[in-house]
């Protein structure tokens, strides 16, 4: 058993695996049945998301596992506000799934990744910077690190960081979005992004502002793509 294995075995016996969407202790199962049928209604038959229905500047595309709706939307407002950081684990892993064919496993309460690596292939992960870094909780960061196992590639946690405070994003447009947030992210260590192809993780892809706004810096910085992946989205 590899290090990281044990260390999530360890954790899982335990804090018991809970269900990201209704909170209920899982234990040992790998799915919970009573969310099943909500979530199979908010899951999108295709991950990719249309240009035409977001902000998709600087990106080669953008994909996301979920509707931001009913038992998403709680889950991911829980997870978001520190209260179960263990989400990050399963949600992650839906996203390597959804997005790039990644299979897993659960066993004693840990996922496992099969070992396929999908043909699609990036050279690092790259997490949205949270708008408080103070908190020390990086919501982008651990829905990130499944992700990097599943691809195996490498997380480059801190190659973003905002340059300033904004104004918060609820009840703007669009188009003030992405201006509320133009030139509100940087690069650091540029040459850890230089001609690297970069996957961009964030839990919410609203309008596609703050994704847009991220990918600006790491192509100005000299990324050769970027895409962009999320848990749920917003429909506009």
């Amino acid at each position: 058993m590899r290090p990281g294995q044990a260390v999530r075995l360890a954790a899982a016996l335990v804090y018991p695996r809970r269900c990201p969407f209704c909170d209920k202790v899982l234990g040992w199962l790998p799915d919970c049945p009573d969310c099943a049928t909500e979530l199979a209604r908010l899951r999108r038959a295709v991950p990719r998301l249309p240009a035409t229905e977001h902000i998709l500047r600087d990106l080669t595309g953008a994909a996301a596992v979920w509707r931001y709706d009913g038992c998403v939307r709680q889950a991911i407002l829980r997870f978001k506000d520190g209260g179960r950081a263990c989400y990050g684990e399963i949600l992650g892993a839906e996203m390597a799934r959804a997005a790039f064919g990644c299979n897993y496993d659960i066993k004693h309460g840990i996922i496992t990744f099969n070992g396929v690596l999908p043909l699609t292939r990036f050279d690092i992960v790259v997490p949205v910077p949270p708008s408080d870094r103070g908190r020390g909780y990086e919501p982008p960061a651990l829905l990130a690190q499944p992700i990097c196992r599943a691809l195996n590639v490498p997380l480059e946690k801190r190659a973003l960081r905002k340059t300033r405070p904004t104004h918060t994003q609820k009840g703007l447009s669009a188009a003030q979005r992405l201006q509320n947030l133009r030139g509100a992210f940087c690069v650091e260590n540029a040459e850890r992004i230089e001609g690297r192809r970069v996957l961009l993780v964030d839990d919410v892809i609203t309008t596609g502002a703050t994704v847009s706004s991220c990918a600006a810096a790491l192509m100005k910085a000299g990324a050769l793509e970027v895409f962009a992946v999320a848990a749920a989205h917003t429909e506009l």
